[in-house]
């Protein structure tokens, strides 16, 4: 059975946050790689389906194996995590605002994401 797109950015999504946990930067994880920063910011995004040997590879460089990785992803923690402070009122803002207002919105956590890519 093939890996559905979801599936990778579940992965991408756990590395990045992982990279960030253990301080790196995107530059330091692709040179350790031996990957470019370009690709490892799209797999990191779900954009790319990276072969499963380079998320074996990343993984390890990380300090963890792909399952352990994947086992502590977002989507499986989140149980356990209290949400942010921050999530009822982005909420209770959301419900006041006009389409217009969140497409504007919208448009500007994406370039504020991409910043931080």
């Amino acid at each position: 059975m093939a890996k559905s797109k979801n599936s990778y950015v579940t992965a991408g999504l756990a590395l990045r946050r992982l990279r960030r946990e253990k301080g790196l930067t995107l530059e330091d994880l692709a040179e350790r790689a031996e990957i470019s920063v370009s690709y490892l910011s799209h797999i990191e995004r779900g954009t790319r389906q990276a072969p499963l040997n380079m998320l074996e590879r990343l993984s390890e460089i990380l300090g963890m194996n792909l399952y352990e990785v994947l086992s502590t992803s977002p989507s499986v923690t989140t149980a356990k995590e209290a949400p942010s402070t921050y999530d009822a009122k982005i909420k209770n803002l959301l419900k006041t605002m006009t389409e217009k207002e969140k497409k504007s919105l919208h448009g500007l956590l994406k370039q504020m994401h991409h910043k931080d890519a």
